[in-house]
């Protein structure tokens, strides 16, 4: 898989990361480090995949901009909490859902940028203080994994979605994405505590008798929320960011995504440091047993350092664990939400007015200037590449074989609905194939 940033540009688009205010998510500037992101991301994941220099991750440490990529995934959720339920009051999608969708985007990728990089012991320690603020936002994210049904099956409707328009529009689009990311923030925690003697005492103090995290991993393991009962009735597991058809030969294979809940749980337990502060009481025990009936010789071969885990959880179930060694600790709080939120207090329908005015303004030419930014930002052959399933079609979802003969960017279960689609691929078709000699220029 060729690389789409050389380690030059990359290093530019590294050095050129900062902090925004809320008010300008979904600015001309903020969608210009998006770019700059988005490509970053889909680097990290090529060098990661194809086991190359990963030089992304080596600027990203050496330019101290981890904790700006935290700042920025806080930022997005409080937008995203604050600003858009007052965005909505003024109808700021009705013509167009482009850049409102990238804002929600945006959390997507920074989330999956942060969960390549932090694999890395110098990753973790290079978010310094800032690892507070992303532990206490992936926490969050584990509890409203805990509070919801695994999404069900809804078989696509196309006309139903063609029909719709402005926030109905916007709120289809980005359904999928809070699970997605929440997946995502699973995958931070297990790596989090894979490195729990480089983090801040308060930081590893706060997950474990704060939010009590053991508890919130122990229910993704006896009730896993990326598990479902799919299309047609068969079982499905979530990972490689899409539900996948689990065959009857392969129930007993541990996806990435069950592997993360199980290691965090295997961290969290036999690491001496945790085990010396963790604070057990009855309930938590009663919780943390429940994963016993899930232990099974096919899981331990595939992961053998659960049979250790296993040992522990048994144990645990006859005899009383020792007391957590008293200590004191300085009791630090997460600051980049509250900072934010303390700022812009009294200010979230001024921010909402002021980017109906300045931001989401819905014009045709900015429409096609944001299209055109778009298609040079995605270079579609490669993140095809990246995908972990085949093209879906463009008009109903189902398993597509033909493809748009001149952008080559939407896909087609049938001529059938390629033709219905026209209407509404053609405008999107047309500024990508007017820009495709642009792309290509400046790649070569």
């Amino acid at each position: 898989m060729d690389d789409v940033l050389t380690p030059f540009e990359a290093e530019s688009y590294v050095d050129q990361l900062r902090a925004f205010e809320i008010k300008n998510v979904g600015s001309s500037k903020w969608l210009q480090q998006h770019e700059f992101l988005e490509k970053l991301n889909v680097q990290m994941h090529i060098n990661a995949g194809n086991e190359t220099d990963e030089f992304v991750l080596e600027h990203l440490v050496s330019y101290e901009k981890i904790p700006v990529l935290i700042h920025e995934l806080i930022a997005t959720e409080v937008w995203k909490e604050r600003v858009y339920p007052e965005l909505k009051k003024l109808d700021f999608a009705q013509k167009s859902t482009m850049t409102p969708y990238m804002c929600f985007y945006h959390e997507a990728t920074i989330i999956s940028l942060l969960e390549a990089v932090l694999y890395h012991k110098d990753a973790v320690e290079a978010c310094g203080d800032s690892v507070l603020d992303l532990a206490e936002y992936c926490v969050m994210q584990l509890v409203w994994l805990c509070s919801i049904e695994p999404p069900k099956y809804v078989k696509p409707d196309p006309k139903a979605q063609i029909d719709m328009v402005g926030t109905e529009l916007l709120e289809d689009q980005i359904k999928t994405l809070p699970f997605e990311i929440a997946v995502k923030a699973t995958a931070i925690i297990r790596y989090l505590t894979d490195n729990v003697a480089t983090l801040p005492l308060s930081t590893l103090t706060r997950m474990l008798n704060v939010h009590d995290l053991p508890c919130l991993v122990a229910p993704l393991i006896s009730s896993p929320p990326w598990t479902r009962v799919g299309k047609d009735g068969k079982p499905e597991k979530f990972y490689d960011s899409a539900w996948n058809t689990v065959e009857d030969s392969d129930r007993m294979r541990v996806t990435r995504t069950e592997a993360q809940a199980w290691l965090t749980m295997y961290n969290l337990i036999q690491d001496p440091e945790c085990a010396r502060k963790y604070e057990y009481t009855s309930h938590n025990k009663n919780q943390i047993l429940k994963i016993r009936g899930h232990f099974n010789e096919v899981l331990i071969d595939q992961l053998p350092v659960l049979g250790t885990l296993r040992r522990t959880i048994e144990e645990l179930a006859v005899m009383e664990p020792p007391p957590p060694t008293s200590s004191v600790v300085v009791e630090q709080l997460p600051e980049i939400k509250v900072q934010l939120e303390k700022i812009n207090s009294t200010k979230w329908k001024a921010i909402a007015e002021y980017q109906v005015r300045k931001v989401f303004v819905a014009d045709e030419a900015t429409m096609q200037a944001q299209a055109k930014r778009l298609a040079e930002t995605y270079n579609l052959d490669v993140l095809e590449s990246l995908l972990p399933e085949d093209p879906k079609c463009g008009k109903c979802g189902e398993p597509a074989v033909l493809r748009c003969s001149k952008c080559r960017n939407e896909w087609y279960c049938r001529r059938q609905c390629q033709v219905e689609d026209w209407k509404v691929h053609k405008k999107m078709c047309k500024v990508i194939c007017e820009n495709e000699p642009k792309i290509q220029e400046a790649s070569d």
